[in-house]
């Protein structure tokens, strides 16, 4: 069987049960996990049957096109694919670590900054996310906030009443105590190789990972036009400002920075309202963007159906939604 790999024009030849992965690893393809996890192999399935083993996950949130996992996908017939972001393949070993815990400190009433140092380093894109086993048999997923090379990961954990994860963070956990991290996870890392306006979105705790795609843009001193939209549902909810404000200088083209609150008062420096309405009312288009967003499914949502009204690609909508745990 043939598979043509259209953004390329390379054919290749596959035996039946050949996965996809062994045979265009080389060409283009980003991956790490390798068990259908991460997301990362995902391609965009133009023609043909295929046969899967697993479906893409999650961190494909928003997209419109038929897309299969590479390393979870061999071909029942000739087929024709496309490479998301052929021309900058990225390659992390998945893999376990041996963490320990450094500190649990509140970043706000809801919400626990959870640092870990491992072992060894932990090869990740920035934007990406992190599976943490806290106790035997309790994992969740976590982004993390800075970058690769960095001797500590650094978690941002919303608390939730009553949720196993919150209560061993928010009350059990202990500098010292083991941990241990798989990964990294997730799609919706920062693309560097491009000369494209970028917008930068989160919600909630999803200011996690929007960090590590500033602080990604800053150590590449990528020249880019930069706008920020950061949300919270109430003031109460806020966090991270003076982190925030404080990298903006490194950004070389940061050309705004906007943080909403939803409802209730506000203060100054703040911004009264959605998400939504704030990036409706300041662009009359986003053709051209490149688009980074993480954030609850109900915002993710939300957003993307204004930016692909608005003119984002859908090959630039790079979205991540978390879904909230609490058994």
């Amino acid at each position: 069987m043939e598979l043509l790999i259209r953004n390329n024009g390379r054919t290749l030849s596959l035996e039946p049960g050949d996965t996809l992965l062994g045979a265009i690893r080389g060409c283009g393809i980003s991956y790490s996990c390798e068990d259908g996890r991460c997301g990362m192999c995902r391609c965009h399935l133009v023609r043909g049957r295929v046969r899967e083993q697993a479906r893409p996950p999650r961190q494909l949130f928003g997209c419109r096109e038929r897309y299969i996992l590479a390393c979870q996908t061999s071909l029942l017939e000739d087929t024709t694919i496309n490479i998301p972001d052929i021309e900058e393949p990225v390659a992390h070993p998945g893999g376990r670590y041996r963490g320990r815990v450094v500190s649990v400190e509140a970043l706000s009433d809801t919400v626990r900054e959870l640092r870990v140092e491992i072992d060894v380093p932990f090869s990740f894109s920035p934007g990406q996310c992190a599976e943490v086993e806290l106790s035997r048999g309790l994992s969740r997923l976590y982004s993390m906030a800075g970058t690769p090379g960095d001797t500590e990961l650094r978690f941002h954990v919303r608390m939730h009443p009553h949720g196993r994860a919150s209560q061993v963070i928010g009350e059990d956990l202990k500098a010292g105590d083991p941990l241990k991290i798989r990964g990294p996870y997730g799609t919706s890392y920062l693309r560097a190789n491009h000369s494209d306006p970028i917008l930068c979105i989160s919600a909630g705790t999803g200011l996690a990972p929007l960090l590590s795609v500033l602080r990604g843009i800053a150590a590449r001193q990528m020249m880019n036009p930069v706008f920020i939209y950061v949300g919270f549902m109430a003031r109460e909810d806020v966090y991270g400002l003076e982190e925030l404000n404080a990298l903006l200088p490194r950004i070389l083209s940061a050309r705004a920075r906007h943080v909403l609150v939803s409802a209730g008062p506000t203060e100054r420096g703040l911004r009264r309202g959605l998400l939504t309405e704030a990036i409706e009312a300041d662009f009359d288009h986003l053709t051209g963007f490149r688009v980074h967003g993480f954030g609850s499914p109900f915002a993710i949502d939300a957003v993307v159906q204004l930016l692909r009204r608005k003119g984002v690609a859908e090959e630039h909508l790079h979205l991540d939604a978390y879904h909230s745990v609490v058994t």
